[in-house]
């Protein structure tokens, strides 16, 4: 277990102890030693199992597979670490800080045959498996665009990893990378283009744009629309409760901070008919999914949705939208993905694919 502080510290307490008969957790690195403390009695951890340095954790652990949930610019050294002691790899999202480290990742894994998968689980959340359900069903016709909201009431005080609001654009390739990634689940097809502004409203405490609009369209068509609003004053739509909905032939279907997944009829006139939806359950959702599905992968199961080779399209869209609100241009994302992936096949290395000229135009 690569970082057991901030979110490392649910990991600890919480999603590795859930599948504590399929996964015996032998090492531990995390940098504060207090920290380092707390989560090695939670997991029971003698202290030669505990570590505040990557590079003595890998060299003095023998493990299958490393968990990472550390900051976005550690992914790299990380991975090249656990590569090179054989592991496989679930990482926290997203992959990498930049467009640049996360084909170098991809590049890593593909090289040395290692598993690596991306944790979005917000695909497997229940809202989200229903509304897709009604999608997947057929009953609503054809999609034609889909609509979705953030709204968050934050400061640099009660924000959870004040971190990300001093780091540039960190809240659309760390944060709004789950929205993201949603659009490419509902839509059943990757970004194609991309334009959007972002910006800090007078009030936002924070160093960087907390609120955004993005306009994309993906590879099927889909039109999809999204506001992200992390100093809303209003009427909330936080993590794990945002707004979505899904513009259909004969209908729409939505979900909203209440959860509750409806679908709405146009009959004529002023008539709508509103139909709640049945939640779809399942053995597990959000994080206990990603965890089963990147398990049963080991255990010589399918490959998982978010594996690091379709991940990496969801990794374009991201910073593809950086790339919008900095040129104030519209992104083809597609030609970016296409020629990051060009220069991976054509033999590069991973540390040469970090280069920025060997992406140049990307």
């Amino acid at each position: 277990m690569v970082g057991g502080g901030g979110f490392g510290g649910v990991w600890v307490n919480r999603f590795l102890p859930a599948f504590a008969d399929r996964v015996q957790v032998v090492g531990l690195v995390e940098i504060n030693p207090e920290t380092l403390a707390r989560g090695g009695d939670a997991l029971g951890l003698p202290d030669s199992a505990r570590f505040t340095e990557m590079e003595e954790g890998f060299a003095r652990t023998e493990a299958d597979f490393c968990v990472i949930v550390l900051q976005p610019h550690l992914r790299w050294r990380a991975v090249k670490l656990a590569v090179a002691n054989g592991m496989a790899v679930l990482a926290e999202k997203p992959i990498a800080d930049t467009w640049e480290t996360s084909l170098a990742i991809l590049r890593l894994a593909r090289s040395s045959g290692t598993k690596l998968s991306v944790v979005q689980n917000y695909r497997y959340s229940r809202r989200i498996r229903t509304l897709k359900s009604v999608l997947d069903s057929g009953q609503l016709g054809r999609i034609n665009a889909i609509h979705a909201r953030f709204a968050a009431d934050y400061t640099i005080h009660t924000a959870g990893g004040a971190f990300r609001h001093q780091i540039p654009h960190a809240m659309l390739y760390e944060g709004a990378v789950h929205h993201f990634d949603q659009f490419r689940n509902l839509a059943d097809a990757d970004g194609a283009w991309i334009a959007g502004h972002q910006w800090n409203p007078a009030w936002s405490t924070f160093g960087n744009p907390t609120t955004a609009l993005f306009l994309l369209t993906m590879t099927n068509g889909i039109a999809c629309q999204f506001e992200m609003n992390h100093v809303a004053r209003g009427r909330q739509a936080g993590w794990h409760h945002e707004w979505y909905r899904v513009e259909c032939e004969h209908g729409d279907v939505l979900v909203d901070e209440t959860d509750v997944v409806r679908i709405e009829e146009h009959l004529g006139g002023d008539r709508l008919r509103m139909t709640e939806v049945a939640p779809v359950t399942a053995a597990y959702e959000d994080h206990h999914w990603v965890i089963d599905e990147f398990l049963s992968w080991l255990e010589g199961g399918s490959v998982p949705v978010t594996n690091a080779e379709d991940n990496i399209y969801t990794a374009a869209l991201s910073f593809a939208a950086v790339d919008a609100v900095q040129s104030g241009a519209s992104v083809d994302i597609q030609a970016k993905a296409d020629a990051g992936l060009a220069a991976i096949a054509a033999g590069s290395d991973a540390e040469s694919v970090l280069d920025l000229g060997l992406v140049a135009g990307a």
